[in-house]
């Protein structure tokens, strides 16, 4: 393509392309969505729009005068610019263009583009940085940490400036503050069924006013924090574990259907009065994990330098311990946000836990030999994906659907099977099998599901729910295969990746990347499932109609995509205009689950309980899944023969 032309489109597609299809997107949302809170203020969300405008329009001088370019990725800069707005945050266009977008809706108060465009337009910048234009940075120019006011500092042992502190701590706790916030207001009166963390014998305990003073002071204790660090490498642990707590806790008031019912308090002096006025810009949907407890462990790390390990964690205990006394949280929910701590503060280890068992699994091939057939033990994986996903499906729609879930899953099969063999078969590598084959012919089957017994909404709901459970299960067997893997990390992050050593892998037969360390993108894909089921779930438990379960699901699961895509390293992968094949297609499906989100849809059907009757085709269509992917017949040359 010309040069010229090209940047005249991508300029055309990003300047009024990506505006005019957010705005319809909203428009066509507010008119379907009804029961979402409404939030409204026309200077404020002025207020934030200008702001994000003035950091666009900066950012792209920047580029223009110290980058030597145009503001386009497709079209880069010949210079890095860590400068101007650049050196405020590490990307103000994206920043700013999402200021944009929130401030347009807090302005005209659009219920559903604050609380689903918006949300969606940040989750769809994130995945374009981190699945390409970070990876095209770190090519060109080699990788470099960013000196931005809103990042990490350096991991040195540098006493941290006081710019550092405050920016720290702006990143830590904004972005929390912005999240429990929206949580609060989304949550306010929780819908669907929920569990109440606050257990029986709990609610007789008493309620002591006077630990008011450590519950609220928990507040000053984490506000300080950044600011009594020791070091510069101290700041960057706790902004890492600020933000992973976050993102983990967060997605636990989303996903977890958890209430906790605070005991009652009767005011007696200032403390109860505090206390009740606090309860009051709470909700009872925001307990579970603790924050207040995450927080103040969090703090602690950094206060450890300057008051002592046994004093910082004695403050740390007596906060927990208030969130008990004061009636606030339950047992659970200060258990829970205890673990979330531990969890995100050893998050290496925990990676290094998923990482050393993802190796173990991918070199763990087996095979059995009868005559002319070869039985892989990794064609397990995929039936046991697909039995739990069918079993999962039967559970949510009830036996009366069973002829509509077994159509769709076989047409489903036969859509992956058919999208290899155009996509991806080759001499050395005859029966190959696609997600997006499969995707697509899920969606075939749910048009002819609709057209023979009008039940098509209903079977694409119940697919996109399970439709994480049997990708992450599968995943494993791409774990065994070799297949979807990674291209080798960095010089330097050995720790990152995996290595493949079983010969018959993907890995090592047609990449000849025997022993090196690579991007473990199954596991990626696995944790980026497990995230989406939770949230998936919710919305099927709070009654949301099946369009938007069903665009919830393509938009979230092709952002996915899109990240993982930009670390496989599949060689016969097909790459065009500097993406791969399959991110272009996750770009398409985006803006598939857009569409499809504004269509007119039913609810769930009522649940009608567990039973074992999902396992009679279950069972059998795992069965012939576990032959298409799991027996070959590898003496043979014929077409469709050979899985490896």
């Amino acid at each position: 393509m010309n040069p010229s032309l090209g940047k005249v489109l991508y300029g055309s597609v990003f300047c009024l392309g990506v505006p005019a299809l957010l705005a319809l997107w909203t428009a066509r949302l507010d008119a379907k969505l009804a029961g979402l809170p409404v939030v409204r203020s026309a200077p404020i969300g002025g207020a934030i729009a200008a702001a994000g405008v003035a950091l666009m329009l900066r950012a792209m001088w920047d580029l223009w005068r110290r980058g030597g370019g145009l503001p386009m990725n497709a079209f880069p800069p010949p210079r890095l610019v860590a400068t101007g707005a650049y050196r405020l945050v590490p990307h103000p266009i994206y920043a700013g263009f999402g200021l944009v977008v929130a401030g347009v809706m807090l302005a005209i108060g659009s219920a559903a583009g604050l609380w689903i465009v918006v949300p969606v337009t940040a989750l769809a910048m994130v995945a374009l940085v981190v699945g390409y234009e970070r990876i095209a940075l770190d090519r060109r120019f080699g990788p470099s940490a960013t000196g931005a006011w809103l990042a990490r500092p350096p991991a040195n042992a540098e006493v941290p400036a006081w710019s550092q502190r405050l920016g720290t701590g702006v990143l830590a706790y904004a972005p929390w503050l912005l999240a429990y916030e929206a949580c609060v207001l989304l949550f306010r009166h929780p819908a669907g069924p929920v569990f109440d963390t606050m257990l029986p014998f709990e609610r007789a305990w008493p309620v002591w006013e006077w630990t008011a003073v450590i519950y609220l002071g928990a507040y000053l204790w984490c506000g300080l924090a950044p600011f009594v660090a020791d070091s510069q490498a101290a700041l960057r642990r706790f902004a890492g574990t600020a933000l992973w707590g976050t993102g983990l806790i967060g997605w636990c008031l989303l996903a977890l259907p958890c209430i906790a019912t605070p005991r009652p308090v009767d005011p007696a002096g200032v403390l109860g009065r505090l206390l009740a006025l606090d309860r009051e810009f709470d909700s009872i949907a925001c307990a579970f994990p603790s924050f207040h407890v995450f927080w103040a462990f969090a703090a602690a790390d950094l206060w450890r330098a300057r008051l002592g390990a046994m004093a910082s964690r004695s403050i740390a205990l007596a906060v927990a311990a208030s969130c008990i006394t004061t009636g606030t949280h339950s047992l659970l929910d200060v258990l829970a946000g205890w673990l979330a701590y531990v969890s995100v503060s050893q998050r290496w280890a925990v990676w290094a836990f998923l990482r050393n068992n993802a190796e173990r699994i991918a070199n763990s091939w087996r095979d059995w030999r009868v005559g002319h057939v070869r039985i892989i033990n990794h064609g397990g994986y995929v039936a046991a994906a697909m039995a739990l996903g069918l079993c999962l499906i039967g559970t949510l729609l009830g036996p009366s659907f069973t002829p509509a879930i077994i159509t769709v899953a076989l047409i489903g099969l036969a859509g992956a099977g058919l999208w290899g063999q155009w996509l991806e078969a080759s001499s050395q590598l005859s029966r190959p099998f696609g997600y997006f084959g499969g995707l697509f012919g899920a969606c075939v089957g749910s048009l002819a599901v609709q057209f023979v017994w009008g039940e098509g909404w209903f079977l694409a709901g119940a697919f996109s729910v399970a439709a994480p459970v049997i990708q992450a299960t599968g995943r494993l067997r791409c774990l065994v295969q070799g297949c979807c893997h990674g291209r080798p990390v960095a010089a330097g992050d050995a720790w990152l990746g995996i290595r493949h050593t079983q010969p018959l892998s993907r890995v090592c037969k047609l990449a000849k990347l025997d022993g090196v360390p690579i991007h473990p993108t199954p596991l990626y894909s696995i944790l980026g499932n497990f995230l989406l089921f939770g949230l998936l779930v919710r919305l099927w438990l709070v009654g949301a109609d099946l369009a938007l379960i069903t665009g919830v699901y393509f938009m979230l699961s092709t952002c996915a995509r899109f990240m993982e895509e930009g670390y496989r390293g599949e060689p016969q992968t097909v790459q065009w205009g500097g993406l791969h094949i399959y991110q272009w297609l996750a770009i398409g499906c985006l803006l598939a689950g857009i569409a499809v989100s504004t269509l007119p849809a039913p609810t769930p059907p009522p649940w009608s309980g567990v039973g074992l009757a999902p396992l009679a085709y279950a069972l059998p269509i795992g069965a012939v899944v576990w032959f298409c992917m799991g027996v070959d017949f590898p003496a043979s040359q014929r077409r469709m023969s050979r899985l490896a």
